[in-house]
């Protein structure tokens, strides 16, 4: 602010004119903020400031910050780590985080990764560097090529240097022609370093001494020539072969069994004198050659003689004359010979039946049966074949001194088939089985005027044509005791019924089913019987396994003779003839109350199968000794029916199975009769069963 001087005025004067009125002019205050601003920018104040800032950063990453120590192998590994890692001592200090790292040394293989630092400890980490592979110089003495094996295994190798092979222990083998295996134990340092082996190689062949008588002979060891004797050769150890030959002369082949380092001389070798070559020729080719009676071979055929010897050289061919010639031949000389063999014919008869069928030799057709034919004496397939049978099919040799014959026996293709089918089979358990093929129109039962019968003896009609097979005895307890072994069939008062070819007993008719089934299953055939557990729920009649006769079968078997129906096994008359079955005789009077007083069969009980004469189809005891199970379940029919049953094997289920035959307990007429009816189900100690199967 500006002011104007002031002039001092007089008491009384008046001041109107030159008097200035006082203004106030203008203030500007001192700016005290502008220069408080100043200095706290100044460069001075900033680097203070930075200095505490960056401080106290410093402060801060030292609390949080963790150490991050890697443990190398080798320990002076180089060590980076990725972000921001401050060095420090034999480790990192680095904030929580994730890190990765590099770890590189001479010598080693660099490794990278990564790891994890946490905020609550240091973190330590070890790192293990492999080292490079190293390389192997193998200098050999003497210096010569070689290969190279480490632990076994051929590697790569160029005049003895291997490379890049993994540090470690190392079996080092060294392999060349002509020297033994040079083999050692070295460690490889790697570091992509290379280490020298000195081999010492040792020979591999020994020298030997060969000759022969005469000299001048060549030596071939494996296909390569060596040279002539007298030489001393190097073989290589092992069993070797040596060749010595010499035009005019046999060749000898000698083993030698070489060992490195052990010299030999052998033995000289007498060369033999060359065989002869024959080139023998036949007209025709194929004839047989043997020289002194040892076979050489067939036509044409070059044979080797002896020198000095004569041989008998002889040809022979089916159909031909044999020849002879006696031959003597020099050493080394070959000669050709050329034989004509003559043919020798002779007659063939051949007839058929039934008459009128073609024949056919050798696949042509020669004529008609009834013919006599005229055939070279070689071997001949003759075939005799008529429209509606199988051909008929046989060899035959022609022979020039004796008129052969050939009769055919035509065979319809249902007579052929049977010829297939074995009459008799063994069945697994060991007995016999006879084929039964019966064609027959018969009655079951028996006439209510028939002395002795029972109201069960219902007469029926019944025509069996299935062809089936029928044990010849009944079953063993020998054989039963294959499926059961601790079974028992016990005794009567002291009296065994348990010895091995005594027919087994104190069986239920499902005993014997569940054996049937048990031997078609060990002997591959489909099991007739359906089983629930141990119960038999019902059968299967297409099945070829075993099973027990059906009732018409047993009927068929038992009585059916010359078209009619026997009574008794013996016959159609009493008394019981001798030998014909083991029923309740003298013997049996402890066991049972009544007997046959006047007939003995030698058993008081059972008696062992096939005692007794069979009858005439070679089945035994169809009467007498024990009443045999029947396949089909009880039952009774009203009367005779005009409906003929064919090949009936009864209802599927029911309660009681059929018990047919007398057995051992038996003297009474009823019971000795070929109808006697009987049912159980339970064991009994007269009552056993045989075995039957259909042929499908």
């Amino acid at each position: 602010m500006t002011a104007k001087e002031a002039v001092p005025v007089r008491d009384g004067e008046r001041a109107d004119d030159d008097f200035s009125v006082i203004q106030p002019t203008g203030f500007s205050p001192v700016q005290v903020e502008d220069r408080a601003r100043q200095l706290l920018f100044s460069p001075r104040a900033l680097v203070i400031a930075g200095s505490m800032l960056f401080g106290l950063l410093i402060l801060v990453y030292l609390l949080v910050a963790r150490s991050l120590i890697f443990e190398t192998q080798p320990a002076d590994a180089d060590i980076k780590v990725s972000g921001f890692a401050i060095p420090l001592g034999d480790g990192h200090l680095v904030l929580p985080g994730d890190y990765e790292y590099t770890v590189t040394a001479t010598g080693y293989l660099p490794k990278s990764g990564k790891v994890s630092v946490s905020g609550e400890k240091n973190s330590r980490h070890a790192v293990t560097l492999e080292r490079l592979p190293g390389h192997l110089q193998v200098v050999s003495d003497p210096p010569v090529p070689v290969r190279i094996l480490i632990d076994g295994a051929e590697v790569d190798s160029e005049q003895g240097l291997a490379q890049n092979i993994p540090a470690g222990r190392k079996r080092i083998t060294v392999l060349t022609d002509r020297y033994l295996p040079f083999t050692r134990e070295v460690d490889i340092e790697g570091l992509d370093n290379t280490q020298r082996l000195q081999a010492k190689l040792r020979p591999a062949w020994a020298s030997v001494r060969i000759s022969s008588n005469p000299p001048g002979a060549t030596v071939t060891v494996e296909g390569e020539v060596l040279g002539t004797t007298p030489m001393t050769a190097e073989l290589i150890q092992g069993d070797r072969v040596v060749e010595i030959s010499k035009p005019q002369h046999k060749t000898a082949q000698v083993p030698v069994a070489v060992t490195a380092g052990v010299d030999q001389t052998l033995t000289p070798v007498d060369l033999a004198a060359a065989d002869g070559i024959l080139r023998l020729a036949s007209t025709p080719d194929g004839a047989s050659v043997t020289v002194n009676g040892e076979f050489r071979g067939r036509t044409p055929l070059d044979v080797e003689l002896e020198p000095g010897s004569t041989h008998q050289v002889r040809l022979f061919k089916d159909g031909y004359s044999a020849v002879e010639r006696t031959i003597d031949i020099a050493a080394g000389v070959e000669r050709e010979m050329t034989i004509d063999l003559s043919a020798v014919f002779g007659k063939v008869r051949i007839t058929s039946s039934p008459a009128n069928a073609e024949v056919y030799i050798d696949g042509r057709l020669a004529g008609s049966a009834g013919e006599t034919f005229t055939l070279p004496a070689r071997s001949h397939r003759i075939v005799v074949r008529k429209d509606g049978f199988e051909d008929y099919e046989t060899t035959v040799v022609p022979s020039a001194k004796l008129e052969q014959s050939i009769r055919a026996v035509l065979l319809t293709a249902e007579q052929a088939r049977w010829s297939q089918v074995p009459a008799e089979v063994t069945h697994g358990a060991g007995g016999r089985m006879l084929l039964m093929r019966p064609n027959a129109r018969f009655t079951m039962g028996s006439s209510r005027r028939e002395q002795g019968r029972r109201a069960n003896e219902v007469m029926r009609q019944v025509a069996l044509n299935r062809p089936f097979y029928l044990g010849t005895t009944e079953v063993t307890n020998r054989e039963y005791r294959r499926y059961q072994r601790m079974h028992s069939s016990s005794h009567v008062n002291g009296v065994s019924l348990d010895n091995d070819n005594l027919p087994v007993v104190n069986i239920s008719w499902a005993d014997a089913a569940m054996f049937c089934n048990w031997l078609s299953a060990r002997d591959g055939l489909r099991p007739v019987y359906r089983a629930e557990g141990n119960r038999i729920v019902g059968f299967d009649a297409s099945a070829n396994g075993y099973r027990m006769p059906t009732e018409a079968e047993w009927a068929w078997a038992a009585r059916f003779e010359g078209g009619s129906m026997k009574k008794f096994p013996w016959g159609n008359e009493l008394p019981v003839q001798k030998n014909s079955g083991n029923y309740a005789d003298n013997n049996a009077a402890q066991l049972v109350p009544a007997v046959l007083r006047t007939y003995s069969d030698r058993y008081a009980a059972t008696a062992p199968v096939a005692s007794y004469q069979p009858n005439s189809l070679g089945v035994y005891d169809l009467g007498g000794n024990v009443s045999e199970w029947i396949h089909d379940l009880y039952t009774i029919g009203t009367g005779l029916s005009m409906r003929r049953e064919e090949n009936p094997v009864g209802p599927q289920d029911g309660d009681y199975h059929v018990i047919r035959g007398s057995s051992w307990r038996h003297a009474g007429l009823t019971e000795l009769r070929l109808s006697y009816r009987d049912y159980g189900a339970e064991p009994r100690n007269d009552v056993g069963f045989r075995l039957a199967r259909w042929v499908n």
